[in-house]
């Protein structure tokens, strides 16, 4: 059996999401769809076990929890919060929202990936015109609804969202 490389071992490793179980799901989904392979925990005895385990290079999850998981393994970590951006109405009636910026984070997974490992993200292939407004309308309710999700749930760990 050939000896793998560094790069050919981090590549087989996924990418670990730290999130309240609804969005680190979301999130899971959106980097499987994008070529990456990811897993989800939601608590901190499943953060600790997953880290120790070694089986991940990465780690995606709020700003609060960053330390917490440095502490746990020094492993490189995405703070998903950095990918929010309030985006103003156009009537004043209703106040400014946060939108999540799905492409700038892919890049951001796309960056640190390819460092490890050389491949070529399929993130940087440009989709035909139609297939940009289906994705980007999908992708934008998506994105609204885990987004407004997570920040419900760091808000108020205990609700529960209603249906």
């Amino acid at each position: 059996m050939p000896v793998m490389s560094s790069a050919q071992n981090n590549q087989q490793k996924p990418i670990l999401v730290f999130l309240a179980k609804d969005a680190a799901c979301d999130i899971v989904s959106k980097l499987n769809e994008n070529g990456y392979v990811a897993a989800a925990v939601s608590s901190v005895p499943e953060l600790f076990d997953a880290l120790r385990s070694d089986r991940y290079f990465l780690v995606v999850t709020m700003r609060s929890d960053i330390d917490m998981v440095r502490n746990i393994k020094p492993i490189p970590v995405i703070n998903l919060e950095v990918f929010f951006h309030t985006v103003q109405s156009a009537t004043k009636s209703v106040r400014s929202s946060k939108e999540f910026d799905s492409d700038a984070f892919l890049r951001r997974i796309a960056a640190l990936t390819e460092s490890r490992t050389g491949r070529v993200s399929a993130v940087r292939r440009d989709p035909a015109a139609n297939e940009t407004v289906i994705a980007s309308t999908t992708k934008a309710s998506r994105w609204r609804a885990a987004t407004s999700l997570l920040l419900s749930r760091r808000a108020a760990p205990s609700a529960e969202r209603a249906d």
